[in-house]
């Protein structure tokens, strides 16, 4: 399939970004990476009136280095993330996931901030942003919000930004000392959607677990113990307790068996990081 047609605006600096979708508001779509839009395009899943370029910026920061955090913005890539030196040290949950997503021709183009606002719960950037607790800056012409990662997801496909609204740059919090990263996933073949996803955060005796791919919605968990017993039994019952349901992929009951099973490894792991450190 070819898509609708449709005009294209390619703004050369951030102001004219937010004056076209000022304009244009629901009519308007903004291209990026276009790993996702253009096949909702081509299969007419998505039909803007308008799409807005935003490669053609010529004022755009990619990458700001703060002490806690790292500021990433709407053009940087997902490979030019993996590729950098320091990410391993300083973002090692989003290091570990980022060699998942797809291949490495997708990462080249896809952009970081556009598989956030894609909201796919099987992806595995939202998954880890969440996990992370980070942060989005939302700008209009008249304001400028910041939104929490919990916040911002909806559901599938579904996120809180406004038509008037671009995502300039989103916020991550670098690794802390004495502290615990994994991530872990299955599917059925390298590159493909996960089945399941799991990130996990251990930091003095305190968990913080989250499961993508297998219900609706990225869902998070934070438990005060670090005790292998009491946590293998927590994830059986969290296992039990989510929304899942059988699709064309797996039956519901495997989910919970994947949950309980590598999403416990994934906590096993981050606690024996935390330890190494």
């Amino acid at each position: 399939m070819k898509p609708a047609s449709f005009d294209l605006f390619q703004p050369k600096n951030w102001q004219e970004v937010l004056e076209g979708l000022q304009e244009y508001g629901e009519d308007a779509q903004i291209l990026a990476g276009g790993q996702s839009l253009i096949a909702m395009l081509n299969m007419r899943i998505a039909k803007p009136k308008v799409l807005i370029d935003i490669n053609s910026i010529e004022d755009d920061v990619p990458l700001i280095d703060n002490k806690t955090n790292i500021e990433i913005s709407a053009l940087f890539r997902q490979l030019q993330l993996e590729n950098r030196i320091k990410t391993k040290d300083d973002l090692p949950l989003i290091s570990e996931c980022l060699p998942y997503i797809g291949h490495q021709q997708h990462r080249a183009r896809g952009t970081i901030i556009g598989s956030l606002c894609h909201a796919d719960p099987s992806s595995e950037l939202p998954l880890c942003f969440i996990a992370l607790k980070g942060q989005l800056k939302l700008n209009s012409l008249s304001t400028q919000r910041i939104i929490n990662a919990e916040d911002f997801f909806l559901g599938p496909l579904l996120n809180s930004r406004n038509h008037n609204e671009v995502i300039k740059s989103v916020i991550i919090p670098k690794a802390k000392e004495q502290t615990g990263y994994a991530f872990k996933e299955i599917s059925e073949k390298h590159g493909d959607f996960a089945l399941a996803s799991f990130a996990a955060i251990a930091s003095h005796n305190n968990v913080r677990f989250v499961v993508g791919g297998v219900s609706d919605k990225i869902t998070a968990r934070d438990w005060i113990t670090d005790d292998l017993n009491e946590i293998e039994s927590l994830v059986n019952d969290f296992a039990w307790d989510l929304d899942t349901a059988t699709d064309q992929y797996t039956t519901d009951r495997y989910k919970r068996d994947i949950i309980r099973n590598l999403g416990f490894e994934t906590i096993k792991t981050a606690i024996s990081r935390k330890n190494a450190r």
